[in-house]
C-alpha cells in the first residue's frame, strides 16, 4: 500500500460497508464538503503566497484531496471504488503520484477485518474456512473493490488463492446506481433521458454479474482452456471449495505492474509482457467473442519466468450476432475508409433510422477516435504505445468526450471502449512496443 495512502486507507478496515442509498450519499456528500473546504483554503494561500510556492501549495492541495477520496472510496467500495480504478487508468491526465496513489485501489485497498470475512463463509459453504483447508491466512494479500485474496493450502497440499467477496457488496452496487437514477430524474424531460437510463441499466447487468463468482468461475475456466499451451496462464478454479460468493483457484506467484516496473526492466521484458496483455485482449475478443473490460494492473501478474498470470474475469460481455456483425463492419469500414459504410455503422451505434440524423460534430469526433484506436493496427512493425503525441492524442479525445456528454449510443460498446482505454494505459505504463498490427489483424483473419 502506497505509504502517503496507508493510514487513511488502514481506518476503514474494522468497518461495515454502509449498504443503504442514504448512508452512501451522505458520505460521498460529507467527503465533497471537505475537499471545497481544502480547495478553500487553497484558494486563499495561493492569494498571498510567492511564486515558487505556489506549485507546492497545489501539489499539497491535490494529495489531501486525493487521500479524502481514497478514504471514502475505500469506506463505500463496490461501484464507488471501481471508480477510483478508473482512474488510475488515465496516467495520460492525471499526475503521476496521484495515479500510484489511486493504484493501490486496483489490489492493495484496505482489507475487511477477518471477522467480517468469516460470516461470508458460514453464509456461503457453511462451515469456518479452517475446517475446508488445511491452512489458511487471516491476512489478506490483496484486495480491491468487491473482495479480498488470502492464501490458503488444499489437504492434497496445493496452494491456492481464496478471493472472498465483502459482505453486502451486491446491495450496496443497488443502492449507488438507484441513487444515481434518482439523481438523473432531473433529466427526465431531456432527450436524452431514455439513453442515460440504458446506460446505467447495463451497468447494473454487469456490476451484479461482477459479484456473482459462480458466473466468474465459469468465464475464467474457458479463459484457462483458451490460454492453455501459451504463455497466458489462467489458474484453474475449485467449484467444491467455490461458491457466488468465495472463489478459489489455483495461486499463482508473480508482480504487479508498480513492483515489475520498480525493479528497471529492460525495454526487452517491457515488450514482452506488453505483447502477452495485448494477446490476452485480442485473442479472446475474437476467439470467445468476449469484452474483457477490466484491463488494469491488478489484475495481471508478471511472472519472474516471463509468463503472464492472468487472474480476474469477473467484468465481461458477450457479443451477439448482431453486435459482432456491427463491430466488425465498423472496424473494416474504418481500415478502409469508407465513409458510406461508416455513416452506417454510426446509424446503428446511436439508433437512429438513417444517416442524416447524425449529428455531425459527435461523427467528426466518432471518426477521430476511432482513428485513435486503430493507429497501433495500421502501423507496421512495432508500435511505441509510450509515444507523447498518441497518449496525448488519446488524453484530449477523452475530455472531448465527455465534455460533449453524449450519450445515445448502445450502452454495449462502453464495455469495448473502457476495454481500450485500459490496454492502452496499461502499455503506456509498461512504455511497451508491440507489433500489435500483426497480433491483431492475425486474430481477426483467423475468428472474425
Amino acid at each position: 500500500m502506497s505509504r502517503a495512502a496507508g493510514p487513511i486507507l488502514s481506518k476503514v478496515q474494522t468497518k461495515r460497508i454502509p449498504a443503504s442509498s442514504f448512508l452512501r450519499v451522505c458520505s460521498l456528500s460529507s467527503s465533497q464538503a471537505k475537499i471545497a473546504g481544502y480547495y478553500f483554503s487553497y484558494f486563499l494561500r495561493r492569494q498571498f503566497a510567492e511564486d515558487e510556492k505556489k506549485k507546492l501549495l497545489k501539489n499539497h492541495f491535490h494529495l489531501k484531496s486525493t487521500l479524502q477520496l481514497l478514504g471514502t472510496m475505500g469506506y463505500l467500495r463496490g461501484a464507488i471504488m471501481k471508480a477510483g480504478q478508473l482512474l488510475a487508468n488515465l496516467p495520460q491526465i492525471m499526475p503521476h503520484d496521484l495515479i500510484e496513489l489511486f493504484e493501490s485501489l486496483q489490489f492493495e485497498a484496505p482489507p475487511m477485518h477477518f471477522s467480517l470475512i468469516r460470516e461470508v463463509f458460514l453464509d456461503e459453504l457453511g462451515k469456518e474456512p479452517e475446517e475446508i483447508f488445511s491452512f489458511f491466512d487471516k491476512n489478506a494479500f490483496a484486495a480491491a473493490s468487491l473482495g479480498q485474496v488470502h492464501r490458503a493450502r488444499l489437504h492434497d497440499g496445493r496452494e491456492v488463492a481464496v478471493k472472498i467477496q465483502y459482505p453486502n457488496i451486491a446491495q450496496t452496487i443497488d443502492a449507488d446506481l438507484k441513487a444515481l437514477s434518482f439523481l438523473l430524474q432531473t433529466m427526465r424531460f431531456t432527450k436524452d433521458y431514455q439513453y442515460l437510463c440504458l446506460h446505467v441499466q447495463d451497468a447494473r447487468e454487469v456490476f451484479l454479474q461482477e459479484v456473482d463468482y459462480v458466473s466468474e468461475a465459469s468465464f475464467m475456466e474457458k479463459n484457462r482452456r483458451l490460454f492453455a499451451g501459451s504463455e497466458i496462464v489462467v489458474p484453474r478454479s475449485y467449484p467444491e471449495f467455490s461458491g457466488k460468493r468465495i472463489l478459489t483457484m489455483d495461486y499463482l506467484p508473480g508482480k504487479h505492474l508498480q513492483a515489475f516496473l520498480a525493479g528497471n526492466p529492460s525495454q526487452a521484458k517491457r515488450n514482452h509482457f506488453g505483447e502477452l496483455i495485448s494477446y490476452s485482449l485480442v485473442h479472446s475478443w475474437f476467439r470467445l467473442r468476449t469484452v474483457y473490460a477490466d484491463l488494469h494492473p491488478g489484475n495481471y501478474l508478471l511472472m519472474d519466468d516471463g509468463r503472464l498470470g492472468f487472474i480476474d474475469f469477473g467484468c465481461y460481455r458477450v457479443f451477439n450476432e448482431e453486435r459482432w456483425k456491427m463491430e466488425i463492419d465498423g472496424e473494416i469500414a474504418m481500415f478502409n475508409d469508407n465513409r458510406e459504410q461508416l455513416m452506417h455503422f454510426f446509424t446503428k451505434l446511436t439508433m437512429h433510422d438513417y444517416p442524416e440524423e447524425l449529428d455531425p460534430v459527435w461523427v467528426d469526433l466518432a471518426i477521430r477516435q476511432m482513428r485513435w484506436v486503430i493507429a497501433p493496427i495500421l502501423t507496421k512493425d512495432q508500435f511505441d504505445f509510450a509515444d507523447k503525441e498518441y497518449a496525448e492524442q488519446g488524453a484530449t479525445l477523452l475530455k472531448e468526450t465527455i465534455k460533449s456528454g453524449y450519450v445515445r449510443t448502445d450502452s454495449f460498446f462502453n464495455w469495448s471502449n473502457r476495454a481500450i482505454l485500459g490496454h492502452r494505459a496499461l502499455m503506456y505504463r509498461l512504455r511497451s512496443k508491440v507489433d500489435y498490427s500483426t497480433l491483431y489483424k492475425r486474430e481477426m483473419e483467423k475468428y472474425s
